[in-house]
């Protein structure tokens, strides 16, 4: 089977570093790039032999969606799969669907990465199922629960039990991998950098109540 050689493009390293860890072991992924934006990605891997293009479309500075044509200039053999922890895909306008290969949520488990993975490699597409309703988000208040994935909201109420991902893996059913990438998705999402940030932020959007 070959192995891709992916590029990372997310402006949170938590969530790369997370990602990383969640592929590391993959039969399917080789080599793994990383940059915090797209301009980083063409100035320190323009040229190089890229597979598979991970892209957050979420970014400060050059947004992913405008980001796909600079990146479709500089690594033209490359596959684009958007990976988003807010947007759904029918955000995203039909000229750019048509430029990528695939959709996922930051809330997607190991499995469904691979997939994806593999299914883009082997020169297919992956849209996945679990890519959320925005419209249906819309209606909401700002910062609804119904922002983050019931999976997502699962794991938030585990951290604020002080349980460490291994603990939180044994009671969800799930992988220590999958728990990191679900954690890394809820500080994104949260716009924080550390579980106890999380935690206080996810009190004050009343998404958890407090721990007594």
């Amino acid at each position: 089977m070959p192995q891709a050689r992916l590029l990372l493009i997310d402006d949170h390293t938590l969530f790369r570093t997370g990602l990383r860890l969640v592929l590391a072991d993959s039969p399917s992924v080789g080599q793994i790039a990383e940059a915090g934006s797209v301009m980083q990605a063409v100035q320190d891997h323009a040229g190089a032999a890229v597979d598979i293009v991970l892209l957050d479309i979420q970014m400060p500075g050059l947004n992913g969606l405008e980001g796909v044509k600079v990146l479709r200039r500089h690594f033209p053999a490359a596959r684009i799969l958007i990976v988003s922890g807010t947007s759904g895909l029918e955000t995203i306008p039909a000229e750019v669907r048509r430029e990528i290969a695939g959709f996922l949520p930051k809330s997607a488990d190991a499995r469904e990465i691979e997939e994806a993975i593999a299914c883009c490699l082997a020169g297919g597409t992956h849209f996945s199922d679990d890519a959320g309703s925005p419209g249906h988000a819309a209606a909401q208040a700002p910062y609804a629960a119904s922002t983050l994935t019931p999976r997502q909201l699962e794991v938030l109420h585990q951290l604020t039990l002080g349980r460490s991902n291994k603990v939180i893996a044994y009671h969800l059913g799930l992988s220590e991998n999958t728990v990191r990438v679900h954690v890394a998705a809820i500080l994104d999402h949260l716009g924080v950098v550390s579980r106890v940030e999380a935690i206080l932020e996810a009190q004050r959007r009343g998404l958890v109540q407090a721990v007594r």
